[in-house]
C-alpha cells in the first residue's frame, strides 16, 4: 500500500538558503530538523492540516485497494 507520509517536500534553510528534503510525516509531527550549516528548523503543521491530509489520502488509498480486491468477486 502507498503511504503518502513517506513522500518528501523541500524546505529552505533561512540561514544558508539550502534546500532540505523532509518527509510529510516530519512536517505532520512538527519535527526539529537540522541543516548542514547547523541551523535548526522547527517544522510547523498549521492547525494539523498536513496530518489530516495524510490521513485522508492514506484512507482513500486503502479504500481503493479494498475496492480493487473486491472488484473481481
Amino acid at each position: 500500500m502507498i503511504d503518502v507520509s513517506k513522500q518528501t517536500v523541500k524546505v529552505e534553510c533561512s540561514e544558508c538558503n539550502r534546500s532540505i528534503n523532509v518527509t510529510l510525516k516530519q512536517v505532520a509531527n512538527e519535527a526539529l530538523i537540522k541543516c548542514k550549516c547547523g541551523q535548526e528548523i522547527q517544522l510547523k503543521d498549521s492547525n494539523g492540516t498536513n496530518k489530516k491530509a495524510i490521513n485522508d489520502v492514506n484512507k482513500s488509498f486503502k479504500d481503493l485497494e479494498r475496492t480493487l480486491k473486491n472488484f473481481g468477486k
